[in-house]
């Protein structure tokens, strides 16, 4: 035995031992990575058990577990009785935002976590669309602000607007990564803003209008920055409306709340 032999088996023997995946993983990871491609799309259904039995050379058990790890995973859904069959669920950004509400219940995040990761996100996505994007931007996000406006007095609503001018900034952004993480976190998001809402004083409506319109100008000046193409001046500016609407968003609700996220 040569040294270096010797000293891969020493490797080896410390190692964990490599799973075999099972053949309904197997099978399931075909279907799967055909869902991916688009071979097969959003609201197909599968051929019947005894083709895809035939197709797979497997048994009926193995076809049904792997239909099952599928429908774990949320890209099929089965419906019972006489015309029952499984049909596929693309992907979607509803499934992530689902799956991120769940994780992130389940570690008592809080609000002030949550906002945390926004301010870190949102002034580089900022900068983003004023280099990568600004003359598409402009015209949307100026009419998005024009429904801020109109919003100024029906409360209810201004929080759903505030959600989305943020989305469509980082929409605009160009990144679908940074896209995905935000689609993740949407509805936490959404709902954060509702329940800060719900905790405003009722006599404190002329204040909160004032906020509200303070906020609107903060959005103007952003896309301002953006139709510059002023990447850094849009990322420090993003920056500095987070942090001060901080006070206000988490100010109402405490930054140490632990939300029903997924309510």
């Amino acid at each position: 035995m040569t040294k270096a032999f010797a000293e891969f088996s020493g490797i080896l023997g410390r190692s964990e031992a490599v799973r075999v995946p099972k053949t309904a993983e197997l099978v399931a990871k075909q279907i799967r990575d055909a869902i991916i491609r688009g071979e097969l799309k959003d609201g197909d259904s599968l051929p019947a058990e005894s083709q895809v039995i035939a197709q797979f050379d497997v048994s009926r058990p193995t076809i049904r577990e792997a239909v099952r790890i599928l429908e774990s995973e949320g890209l099929v859904t089965v419906s019972r009785g006489a015309r029952g069959g499984a049909r596929i669920n693309a992907p979607s950004y509803a499934m992530v935002a689902r799956v991120a509400g769940i994780t992130l219940q389940t570690q008592n995040v809080t609000i002030g976590d949550l906002y945390e990761m926004r301010t870190l996100i949102e002034p580089p996505a900022a900068r983003l669309v004023a280099e990568r994007n600004s003359e598409a931007a402009v015209p949307i996000l100026r009419k998005h602000i024009e429904a801020e406006i109109a919003a100024v007095d029906e409360r209810p609503l201004q929080a759903h607007l505030i959600v989305e001018f943020h989305n469509l900034m980082i929409e605009l952004a160009g990144n679908k990564t940074l896209l995905m993480v935000a689609q993740a976190v949407r509805g936490l998001v959404d709902a954060h803003l509702q329940l800060a809402q719900r905790h405003l004083p009722p006599a404190s409506n002329d204040e909160s209008r004032k906020a509200y319109l303070h906020g609107i100008r903060s959005h103007s000046r952003l896309v301002d920055l953006i139709e510059a193409k002023d990447g850094p001046g849009a990322e420090a500016h993003w920056r500095s409306h987070m942090i001060v609407a901080s006070k206000t968003w988490l100010g109402r609700v405490g930054p140490n709340t632990i939300m029903d996220l997924i309510g």
